[in-house]
């Protein structure tokens, strides 16, 4: 079906009709792609697990698949002049024209072509097709520490409405968000949305009570609280967070297809072209060391390279016999991995009309975020180190009695890095209106994931008003010393009285 109008992650159904012009059986029909666009849709009813491949992927590049459908005598044989209809999502991504490539091989197949020494006769067939891609929304997401919670982190998604196709109309429904998680779960943090549901600065949308209607160049942010899942580590869950007050999160087991598939091939296919580059760039400069040396490298130094992977680790087959269960490529468990990183991925699923002439029509979309670290392996774009408090927020003293009054004031500092130890200098900022009594400045190095908690006093003078967040962390690099000053008030409240 033809489409004037075609939004960037637009997701829409299509039908991949395969025809047998021919006088001989195809089978073993593969498709291949330039890009993880096309989705082959499984209506074989089979449950998988979170290993399995998405849209019968066949290898780690996250575009060759595996035609699946049903033959007229055998399934998986296309007879001459038979054509056969297979379902397909298409999502598209990137901005302009862009040029989707979809190369088909297949077989020849015959009675003798099943032996074990026949060689297989391939034959291709190729489809162009150049689509027109409009802008729609842009989503961005960041991560902060919680201070009030050791562990639990305050995830903030922006999303923007940036449409271009047409001269109005330009709204876009904001369905739901996806967060995809085996360590973390994920809370709406409440008050955002008034009483029956709606933010106060968008608008309800009818037909979809969940949905939020955002206008042309309009911006939404939302918060969620993310809180690690106690426990040993479990299955990778798929939690719904509707855009309503109740913020209350469905889970679904295993993942949806739908919402998983299109980002778990998305994130194979740009793993598989960096290794590649990668690759590649390796190739090259082996080559230039070769020219530069004049001789050729020896037969030791091909079998070395050949049996070698990038990361330095050997691809001779191990010598322990017990099978070890790997993911697919293109899997949910490969998107979220049950030991190393830390991380969650968040789908928007939108809504929007398209048209013109009195003639529109309702299409639907998904936008991704992969790979958002909450617990850094060896390296923080901030400061690596978590700080919270712990104290009273409101104390009454009879100063006339007594003429100071001490609290107790714990500070809790925590290595975010999951392998890497930080060494760091903690001291508190002198403050003119009150004291601190305790330990006041130390050198400390914690490993990754550990914590040290502090404790100490606040001594008062008088009744009013305090912020006792005064402490300056200077983490110790080998390079510089890297101090960071914290955007936090430790309010307290001390009134005077008997």
């Amino acid at each position: 079906k033809n489409q004037s109008t075609v939004l960037q992650g637009q997701t829409s159904s299509w039908i991949l009709k395969l025809s047998n012009y021919g006088y001989a059986p195809a089978a073993n029909i593969m498709l291949k792609t330039n890009a993880p666009w096309l989705n082959i849709n499984d209506e074989t009813g089979e449950e998988k697990d979170e290993y399995s491949p998405t849209s019968h992927c066949v290898g780690p590049s996250g575009t060759l698949m595996k035609v699946p459908f049903e033959g007229t005598n055998k399934a998986g044989i296309l007879q001459p002049g038979e054509t056969v209809e297979v379902p397909v999502s298409i999502r598209t991504s990137g901005g302009g024209r862009q040029d989707f490539y979809i190369l088909c091989r297949y077989e020849l197949w015959n009675e003798d072509s099943q032996t074990k020494f026949a060689s297989p006769r391939h034959r291709w067939a190729r489809k162009l097709l150049s689509i027109p891609v409009y802008p729609s929304i842009t989503m961005s997401a960041s991560l902060m520490p919680s201070y009030v919670n050791n562990g639990e982190h305050i995830l903030s998604v922006e999303l923007m409405n940036y449409r271009s196709d047409r001269d109005s109309g330009l709204d876009i429904n904001f369905d739901n968000l996806c967060v995809i998680s085996r360590h973390f779960e994920v809370k709406q943090l409440q008050g955002q949305f008034i009483s029956d549901g709606v933010s106060n600065s968008l608008i309800h949308v009818d037909d979809e009570p969940s949905a939020l209607e955002v206008g042309w160049q309009e911006r939404v942010t939302l918060h969620y609280l993310v809180a690690p899942i106690a426990g040993a580590v479990g299955p990778c869950n798929v939690s719904l967070l509707p855009l309503s007050n109740d913020g209350n999160a469905s889970v679904v087991k295993n993942g949806d297809a739908k919402l998983t598939d299109f980002i778990c091939r998305e994130r194979a296919h740009d793993v598989f072209s960096s290794t590649l580059e990668n690759h590649r760039r390796e190739k090259e400069r082996l080559l230039a060391e070769q020219e530069k040396e004049g001789q050729p490298r020896h037969v030791a130094q091909i079998r070395r390279a050949k049996t070698t992977l990038p990361g330095g680790e050997s691809n001779l087959s191990s010598s322990s016999n017990e099978p070890v269960a790997q993911p697919h490529p293109t899997s949910i468990a490969h998107l979220c991995p049950s030991e190393g990183t830390s991380n969650i991925n968040v789908v928007c699923s939108w809504s929007a009309s398209v048209g013109e002439g009195g003639q529109y029509e309702t299409i639907v979309g998904q936008h991704h975020l992969r790979n958002l670290l909450l617990r850094p392996q060896n390296k923080s774009k901030g400061c690596p180190l978590a700080m919270t408090a712990k104290h009273v927020e409101k104390v009454c003293h009879d100063f006339d009695a007594s003429s100071h009054l001490d609290v107790d004031l714990e500070i809790t500092l925590r290595n975010r890095l999951v392998e890497t130890d930080v060494d760091f200098e903690f001291a508190l900022d002198h403050q003119p209106e009150f004291d601190f009594v305790g330990t006041t400045s130390f050198k400390w190095s914690l490993r990754g994931g550990e914590e040290i908690t502090v404790p100490m006093k606040a001594r008062f003078y008088a009744g009013g008003v305090y912020n006792l967040q005064s402490v300056r962390l200077t983490v110790l690099k080998s390079e510089a010393p890297l101090p960071y000053l914290f955007p936090l008030q430790w309010t307290i409240l001390v009134e005077e009285g008997s």
